[in-house]
């Protein structure tokens, strides 16, 4: 599901997911009419029904069924329904939780998330905010009424589980140890070249003596000239003026002709004269690594928020599960493929 179904804007911090099947629930209106809804699953005391899930999901089935059609919408439908049957499920247990505990949000507080939010998207104006939610088929009431239940259930979070998540200095020194590999850098070596230029329409005496010009530097670097010197006299090529120096290379960034002599080559020395189509190059290789890895204090700090993340995660489905087990809980919507939980 792409970010563009959903929303352009910062404030929509909940996702919306949408219906399937389940039990028919007659709901008597009049004396000569009937209201049939579904109840897809009971929390405790309370019933998640198909026309809650079809109101929360309307804006976005209207921008499915734009794009898709028959049974590749009706899957997709089915699938998205059920995903957010299950985030309601676990959005009423985390609610009644809080409630347990008393755990509220004040109006100042969500009106401070609300000016943070508007102040993230440019807004200066609450009509502007109220504006662009009516763009995703939302009042302003309703963005508060959820709002609150985010930032509520965020409050539960950060005290039952984010508040026990303590990842230590060696816990993070570890992981990068044991996953060392996901952290190598490509082969990569230190280059400086001098570069004699073959002239477009050159005859073959011509490259001949081209050919003979560089012949004549290998000589002369081999019996101890300067290489910076030589390259700075005698090189054509673009880096002339600063010894012939290329910088720090990996093989897919050097011409194919470079690629072998560049990571055979000992440290230190130079090449053959190696011809491309351009004309002649002659290189030195300066340095060479083919095992790099990037450093440990590069990566700490965003080791420890992956280990932190994926931490939270594991004890929050951990937690969810427990609240769930003392809970009374039953689906009666029936999974996209599957059989039909109980």
């Amino acid at each position: 599901m792409t970010r563009s179904f959903f929303s352009k804007y910062y404030f929509i911090l909940f996702v919306f997911i949408v219906p399937g099947t389940g039990i028919l629930a007659p709901v008597p209106a009049r004396a000569d009419k009937v209201l049939i809804d579904q109840v897809m699953a009971v929390v405790n005391h309370h019933m998640i029904t198909k026309s809650e899930l079809d109101r929360s999901l309307a804006p976005t089935f209207k921008k499915l069924h734009a794009r898709f059609r028959g049974t590749a919408y009706k899957e997709l439908v089915a699938s998205l329904e059920y995903k957010l049957l299950m985030k309601k499920i676990n959005e009423r247990l985390e609610l009644e939780e809080a409630e347990r505990q008393g755990l509220t949000l004040t109006d100042d507080e969500l009106d401070r998330a609300i000016e943070s939010i508007m102040q993230k998207n440019n807004f200066t104006e609450k009509w502007q905010l109220k504006s662009a939610l009516a763009e995703q088929g939302m009042t302003f009431r309703r963005y508060r009424q959820q709002l609150r239940k985010q930032m509520t259930i965020m409050k539960l979070m950060n005290q039952e589980v984010r508040s026990t998540v303590v990842i230590s200095p060696d816990e993070v020194r570890q992981y990068y140890l044991a996953h060392r590999n996901k952290y190598q850098l490509p082969p990569h070596v230190t280059l400086a070249d001098i570069f004699l230029k073959i002239p477009e329409g050159s005859s073959p005496d011509q490259i001949k003596q081209i050919q003979s010009r560089g012949e004549h530097i290998i000589r002369q670097l081999k019996r101890g000239d300067d290489f910076v010197i030589l390259a700075g006299s005698e090189s054509e090529g673009p880096n002339a003026e600063n010894g012939g120096s290329l910088g720090d290379l990996t093989k897919d960034q050097l011409l194919p002709e470079l690629v072998a002599p560049a990571f055979s080559i000992p440290v230190g020395q130079i090449s053959n004269l190696i011809r491309s189509e351009n004309g002649f190059y002659i290189i030195k290789v300066l340095k060479r690594d083919d095992h790099a890895y990037r450093r440990f204090k590069d990566l700490k700090d965003q080791i420890l928020n992956d280990l932190t993340k994926k931490t939270t995660e594991k004890r929050i489905r951990i937690w969810l599960e427990k609240l769930r087990a003392k809970s009374y809980v039953v689906i009666y919507a029936q999974p996209p493929g599957g059989e039909k939980k109980a």
